[in-house]
């Protein structure tokens, strides 16, 4: 049923593509930033995120976030980028997250690509499922078929131990109002091995009675908890994405939503015995405004 849900998706994004004019999406860069500047600029933005989902998985306690952010963005596409996360879950209300990432961009007649690394800051306290790793590197390259943007990305996360990622994106966007409004539908597939994931189980996870999750006050676990498949490579999910912008002046202005359909469940071993996650098909939104000064 999940594979059929994302041929679905799938084949309606290249049928809708036939009709319409297309545009450059990068692949961890929504619509509302502009895919190509002629002058340097500063982004000054919010956004508000439903929950933290990372390759189709997140913890059985939301984790909302108010995200303040900020950019520079060089005309040789170089920029740099930090934000923080405020957690606005009932009984929470603290900063999560803090993002510092730096990268290139290039954007040709037909070819996009380019890098990134990012350093994250996770709270103590922090639930979210990516929250022992530190260190992030992406690259990733696209290639405009016409009918469809086509992005595939590689990355490599650093928690206790080294992860392994590989992506691939399709999109279209769809413009209206004299361009001032973006509609991008999308549909991925992620595919890794889950180190972070095991140590997540370990030291974060609201179920498994670690030390540093949801109220939690130890900073090392209670019990040891193992994932079986936390070094094989395989898919990890598939998602379909919304995206819908809309600029005035300088403003734009966004929502977003995501249905992510997780695969291969992890085999979860705990001092009592081994058990197959539970995994569920998820949904989570984000909306937010953001103001470019050149």
């Amino acid at each position: 049923m999940k594979l059929f849900n994302f041929t679905f998706l799938f084949m309606w994004v290249l049928i809708i593509s036939q009709s319409t004019q297309m545009a450059y999406s990068q692949l961890y860069e929504s619509p509302v930033y502009d895919s190509t500047i002629d002058k340097s600029e500063l982004r000054i933005g919010v956004r508000y995120s439903s929950d933290y989902y990372y390759m189709g998985r997140a913890d059985s306690a939301a984790a909302p976030y108010l995200s303040p952010s900020i950019g520079y963005y060089h005309k040789s596409g170089l920029s740099i980028r930090s934000s923080l996360s405020y957690l606005t879950a009932s009984g929470e209300g603290r900063i999560d997250l803090y993002t510092l990432s730096g990268g290139y961009d290039y954007y040709g007649e037909k070819v996009a690509a380019g890098f990134s690394v990012s350093e994250y800051f996770f709270n103590d306290l922090s639930y979210a499922v990516q929250a022992e790793m530190s260190t992030y590197f992406n690259a990733y390259t696209g290639y405009d078929f016409s009918a469809f943007m086509l992005y595939v990305d590689a990355s490599l996360g650093f928690s206790e131990g080294t992860d392994v990622f590989l992506g691939a994106e399709i999109n279209r966007t769809f413009y209206a109002v004299k361009n001032k409004l973006r509609i991008t539908p999308a549909v991925y597939i992620n595919a890794g091995t889950q180190k972070y994931y095991s140590e997540y189980y370990n030291m974060r996870s609201t179920q498994t009675g670690t030390g540093k999750g949801k109220g939690g006050k130890q900073s090392v676990p209670i019990q040891d908890v193992q994932i079986l498949e936390s070094e094989k490579f395989q898919v990890l999910d598939y998602e379909a994405d919304l995206q819908i912008s809309y600029k005035i002046r300088n403003v734009r202005f966004f929502i977003s939503t995501t249905w992510t359909f997780p695969v291969n469940p992890a085999t979860i071993v705990t001092d009592t015995g081994a058990n197959e996650e539970d995994l569920k098909n998820g949904f989570y939104w984000s909306s937010g405004v953001r103001l470019t000064l050149k």
